[in-house]
């Protein structure tokens, strides 16, 4: 928010120095994180929305993107692969944050806690793991199809693939007529293949999106 009277600041600082924050521990697996509670001083706040920090914007329109982006959570499976992307990474990302809403976790961590490390092939496995294997046409044309696959498209690395679906991972939502919809809604969104992936267009008017609120109660 763009902050048209900066006393509200100075209240916030006040606050802290006569009552400080009490740090919230949360752990998500093998990882632990430090929260703090946010201060009603701020609801306060009045001034117009600004979007702010551009620094990993990607232009897309009339440009052929090939590089390394995204973060290493949300990174879509095209990223991952070294092909060509465009929009449909920005699909991709809503579902993944959709669940991450859904079940307070992260669908993928493919992450090496350890030493603090992304681990490629540990991302294509856990990709693998919720999706199935990727469509032999589209991982042939990538630079990584000889290091971990085979002739015929089948995952050849030292890491298994994990034992998992989406059906598995939803919790929150009991079975039934709903969560059946909301993974027809997921899987639409997240795909191997950027050109099937759904736009946004189509997403919002998705059944499950688009069900009646009492069907929600």
């Amino acid at each position: 928010m763009q902050i048209e009277d900066d006393t509200s600041l100075k209240d916030v600082e006040d606050q802290e120095s006569q009552d400080p924050s009490v740090p919230i521990t949360r752990n998500n697996g093998d990882v632990t994180t430090i929260v703090y509670r946010s201060r009603p001083t701020m609801l306060e706040l009045s001034g117009h929305p600004i979007l702010t920090d551009f620094g990993q914007m990607r232009l897309v329109e009339g440009c052929v993107n090939q590089d390394w982006w995204m973060p290493d959570l949300y990174r879509a499976p095209e990223v991952l692969l070294q092909l060509p992307w465009g929009f449909p990474v920005d699909i991709w990302s809503i579902g993944v944050m959709t669940l991450e809403l859904l079940e307070g976790k992260n669908l993928f961590d493919p992450i090496d806690h350890v030493h603090c490390q992304y681990v490629l092939p540990l991302a294509l496995a856990q990709y693998i793991g919720y999706l199935g294997p990727p469509p032999l046409d589209i991982v042939r044309q990538s630079p990584l199809f000889e290091t971990y696959f085979d002739a015929d498209g089948n995952w050849i690395s030292d890491l298994p693939i994990p034992e998992t679906s989406l059906e598995s991972f939803v919790t929150t939502i009991p079975p039934g007529e709903e969560k059946d919809q909301f993974l027809r809604f997921i899987r639409k969104i997240l795909t191997w293949d950027q050109e099937a992936r759904a736009t946004s267009n189509e997403i919002i008017l998705d059944e499950w999106l688009t069900r009646p609120v009492e069907a929600m109660l």
